[in-house]
């Protein structure tokens, strides 16, 4: 018509839906739980189980179209905002997983360190010196949100148990959000200790958020005074299951968590940076990098930063002072 129907009847959008990731497709629960939003009218898409979905550049690539409509355009905004959300955090399927490996990434894994060689053939081959590392082999299903690791010629593919009900997960300081962690382990399938870190209080052990429920462990573990009485101490909780990862389950435990993990040969950030979580040394790691960084002072004094604070500061700037080290 030359003129919208009247009175006005409702909002409505057609919404291209969008994937933030791809692979093969063995369930949509982002379709089942767009279908019960109050806008929803209809839902186009030819993602099936099996599918193999990309990521989304085009019209082509999009996964979908969902069709909304409400007379309340609040409603109709707040339901758009929610699909938006729910393609942002890879909501709108699970994927088949693939094999990736638990060695730590260096410069090296991917190929920023290799050397040209000669064979016999006289043909030339790249051999990077990680094929002198002693890495752990330890082998398992990830999520698919780093596909492009699996792409990596340099990574590992090999087999440990199968069976994750016979390994265990060591979790240091699990307590707060961190208890959230210990519920993923458990999930996958994995038993869990939790290692206490010295003189981590009674009452924070009980700080555990409702949607993580009662915490269950297959032990508890309390650092002891030395390195090797920790470890000795884990592997006896441990039993006869393998330790297959050390994790922090909150701030406290990070420190202990490198040490641990980096002596007991699995996947971890290490300690060859000392005081890595120290703010100034981060920023100072990022400038030798040649990134840029902000420009800092630190002291324990106020003569120590004075002259900085003169030189730096002006009326239209801002200038943030903090901790170097966040505490409890």
């Amino acid at each position: 018509p030359d003129v919208p129907r009247s009175p006005f009847q409702a909002h409505g959008l057609q919404v291209h839906l969008v994937s933030y990731s791809e692979g093969e497709v063995i369930s949509t629960p982002g379709f089942e739980v767009m279908q019960r939003l109050p806008s929803f009218v209809s839902l186009s898409s030819s993602v099936t189980i099996g599918s193999n979905v990309e990521y989304t550049t085009d019209l082509a690539t999009s996964p979908g179209v969902c069709l909304l409509m409400n007379k309340d355009k609040t409603k109709l905004d707040k339901d758009v905002d929610f699909l938006r959300h729910l393609e942002e955090i890879n909501g709108l399927f699970t994927y088949k997983t693939r094999v990736e490996s638990l060695a730590r990434p260096t410069a090296m894994t991917f190929g920023l360190a290799a050397a040209q060689q000669h064979d016999s053939s006289g043909h030339r081959r790249i051999k990077s010196h990680m094929d002198h590392m002693v890495r752990p082999s330890l082998l398992r299903i990830q999520s698919n949100d780093r596909p492009e690791l699996a792409r990596q010629s340099m990574m590992m593919k090999r087999m440990t148990t199968l069976d994750a009900s016979k390994e265990v997960v060591v979790v240091t300081d699990p307590y707060s959000t961190g208890c959230l962690v210990v519920n993923e382990m458990s999930s996958r399938g994995y038993r869990v200790i939790a290692l206490w870190t010295l003189g981590f209080s009674d009452e924070m052990k009980t700080h555990t958020p409702m949607a993580a429920g009662t915490m269950k462990y297959h032990a508890e573990v309390t650092e002891c005074e030395t390195l090797a009485d920790t470890i000795e101490a884990v592997y006896k909780a441990a039993g006869a299951l393998r330790v297959v990862a050390c994790l922090a389950g909150g701030e406290a435990g990070v420190d202990c968590a490198d040490v641990v993990s980096e002596r007991m040969n699995l996947r971890t950030n290490g300690t060859q940076v000392a005081n890595r979580r120290d703010k100034k040394i981060q920023q100072e790691l990022i400038r030798d990098a040649g990134m840029r960084s902000v420009r800092q002072a630190a002291g324990k004094k106020w003569e120590d930063v004075v002259e900085f604070l003169q030189t730096e500061v002006s009326f239209s700037w801002s200038i943030s002072l903090s901790l170097s080290v966040s505490v409890h």
